[in-house]
């Protein structure tokens, strides 16, 4: 004779909230009752313990065919409250989930039955409706909207927006996501974690699944729903979050989340890096969630990864993420969100740079090659032993201020087009009349000066002229030129 399953189900799930001893005596209870029960879910637990605490997912979750008479979706078709029940869309570590229409606002829902667990403790059910209400207070266009917790013939449900798409573990199936959509894809989720975390919600099971493409490319994160409220609770009540619990998925645990510690933003912050990684390589960054992969996350601050991520300044983010020390990851989603943010503008800087400048080598290297002419020049006269003599320091003075004038503003103007290219234009337009005027007198000054020695230092005379004669080039010429060829706006 087989088993009562659903029996063994409501037996299962109270026992393993249970100790050891407890568990022993709920056995005893249930074996004076009905031994067949009593035996299967003593072999349930048995399979439960083997595995450690390192399942994905909870016995029925996994299995559900055995906790069940009709492991087929037995709600599709039918009318629950106010609910028409179309087609099963999902199934997860937290319950099955049926794409519904609410009749009383005309509206699709999805709609998640949970877990017989939650509507039979009072304390569990207590706890979630909590979390439900501050879910349904997220607005977000990154956020499934949580809608209504419900309990309906004995079951509990929670209503949300019914997002039609692919979740980011279908799209991981065919491999990591091009280049150009990871970042893309990081900053909505770090938006919607943002959003979540200024309203004190954690989410603690960020992961692939609960990520979504809508059909449109939108990305919406889901199962809010049971996330943990942090924000300190001044009745009662606040003692109903239970803690030693493993809410959310081992493979995205955060280590303080593993040894069953209170967790706060950071450990969403955690299964972030988990799942950036995972979306930017195609692999999970400790290998998944084997017993050597946790242990290994317990005890080390800085996980090695198998590969790095580019850009650069992505990889350090997602290092940042996966730290052991809660303290040194990203403290919320707003501090995550700006560094990604940051990472996400550098692109624009660069096209920004390309679109300013143009074609701008030729310029630069004019700027360049000016200023090195014009140093040269000072050096043949002031170096040149008694050419200076006979007509007085004050000319070549003269020749030094303006040629150090001069090259200090080309070459600041050459500075300023590599490191902030946005304000040359300006700049070059306060600075073009000083520099002209500069190399105006001092290519008369060299002309002159070497019309004056052209006897007794005639090769010398002439190196003066023709430098004279190349600055006179560049100004009216050379200057011109470049300009309207690489700066177009300057």
């Amino acid at each position: 004779m087989s088993p009562d399953w659903k029996r063994v189900t409501a037996v299962f799930d109270e026992a393993v909230a249970l100790d050891a001893p407890g568990r022993e005596r709920l056995l005893e209870r249930e074996q004076a009752i009905d031994p067949a029960v009593a035996a299967e879910v003593q072999a349930l637990l048995r399979a439960h313990d083997g595995a450690g605490e390192f399942l994905e997912q909870p016995v029925w979750a996994t299995s559900p065919e055995l906790l069940s008479e009709t492991p087929e979706a037995p709600l599709t078709g039918r009318r629950l409250g106010p609910y028409q029940v179309h087609e099963q869309v999902g199934r997860g570590g937290m319950g099955v989930v049926y794409a519904a229409e609410d009749q009383r606002l005309g509206r699709q829902v999805a709609l998640k039955l949970l877990p017989p667990a939650f509507s039979r403790d009072a304390m569990a059910r207590e706890r979630l409706a909590r979390e439900a209400r501050a879910a349904a207070a997220l607005s977000h266009p990154s956020i499934a909207t949580v809608y209504a917790l419900e309990e309906i013939d004995g079951d509990l449900f929670i209503a949300s927006e019914l997002v039609r798409g692919s979740t980011l573990r279908d799209t991981l199936a065919s491999g990591p996501l091009r280049p150009d959509r990871v970042l893309e894809t990081l900053v909505q989720v770090a938006e919607a974690l943002d959003a979540a975390h200024r309203h004190g919600i954690v989410h603690r099971d960020l992961k692939p699944e609960n990520v979504l493409c809508t059909v449109e490319g939108r990305i919406k994160v889901v199962d809010f729903g049971i996330a943990r409220h942090v924000t300190p609770m001044s009745d009662a009540k606040a003692g109903l979050t239970l803690t030693g619990m493993q809410l959310g998925t081992p493979g995205y645990m955060a280590p303080e989340q593993l040894r069953g510690q209170p967790v706060d933003a950071r450990a969403d912050v955690f299964a972030f890096g988990v799942m950036a990684y995972e979306l930017a390589t195609g692999v999970h960054p400790f290998g998944g969630s084997d017993p050597a992969a946790l242990v290994e996350r317990l005890v080390s601050d800085n996980p090695p990864l198998s590969r790095p991520l580019a850009p650069a300044a992505l990889d350090a983010i997602v290092r940042r993420c996966l730290r052991g020390d809660p303290a040194s990851r990203f403290q919320s989603g707003s501090d995550l969100l700006d560094a990604l943010r940051a990472v996400d503008r550098a692109p624009a800087r660069r096209d920004e740079r390309s679109e300013l400048l143009g074609n701008a080598w030729w310029w630069k290297f004019h700027q360049v090659a000016v200023s090195a002419i014009t140093i040269v020049a000072v050096i043949v006269v002031g170096f040149k032993k008694g050419l200076v003599d006979p007509y007085g320091a004050e000319a070549f003075l003269a020749i030094l201020v303006l040629a150090t004038i001069s090259t200090t503003l080309r070459l600041h103007m050459w500075f300023v087009s590599q490191v902030h290219p946005a304000s040359l234009a300006p700049l070059r337009r306060r600075v073009l009349r000083w520099v002209i005027g500069c190399e105006s007198l001092l290519l008369t000054c060299l002309m002159a000066f070497g019309v004056a020695i052209a006897g007794p230092h005639s090769a010398i005379a002439a190196e003066l002229v023709v430098t004279a004669l190349l600055l006179l080039i560049s100004l009216i010429v050379i200057e011109p030129a470049t300009t309207r060829a690489s700066l177009a706006d300057a």
